[in-house]
């Protein structure tokens, strides 16, 4: 099971940021610098959003035996080295780029990232966000895309369970 981060055990001002959208602006991210070692908290320049794009302030981001994997060096994808890993998240639209049309600034969403989740922000593809169910808590939806689509696939695909 996915566990969430943001925010447990931190300080307030790990939590606080340059406010407005675009370059020049700064946010912390996870970082994995070196495989098999801690994660360090580092302030990242952010990039401004390409035409196709949306930033997302990251409320919560899923934990994944993946994201495990690849600070290891053992997932299948091995990303350039430092990178900020975390695979699904949650949060509200900053910015989107001039083609955007599914999403808007203000919109709660989940999201995949391939890496970058566990960050203060994250910059997607539009194509890999979806607005969050109705009555769906934050916390809960960061674990919609990677997590529950395993666990579903562990108990119908490869447990075969059934009802009764």
């Amino acid at each position: 099971m996915a566990a969430v981060a943001r925010g447990r055990g931190l300080p307030r001002a790990w939590l606080c940021r340059r406010a407005g959208p675009g370059c020049g602006r700064h946010y912390r991210a996870a970082l994995c610098a070196q495989l098999k070692q801690p994660l360090a908290i580092e302030e990242v320049a952010s990039r401004p959003v390409r035409p196709h794009e949306v930033r997302v302030d990251v409320h919560f981001c899923g934990v994944n035996f993946a994201d495990i994997l690849v600070c290891r060096g053992q997932y299948q994808e091995k990303p350039q080295l430092p990178f900020t890993p975390g695979m699904e998240f949650s949060g509200t639209v900053l910015e989107t780029g001039a083609d955007v049309s599914t999403v808007k600034e203000g919109d709660q969403v989940i999201g995949v990232s391939g890496f970058n989740g566990m960050a203060e922000e994250c910059i997607v593809d539009q194509k890999k966000l979806w607005h969050i169910p109705e009555g769906v808590p934050l916390r809960e939806a960061a674990t919609l895309p990677v997590s529950y689509g395993t666990a579903i696939l562990a108990l119908e695909h490869r447990a075969c369970t059934r009802p009764g």
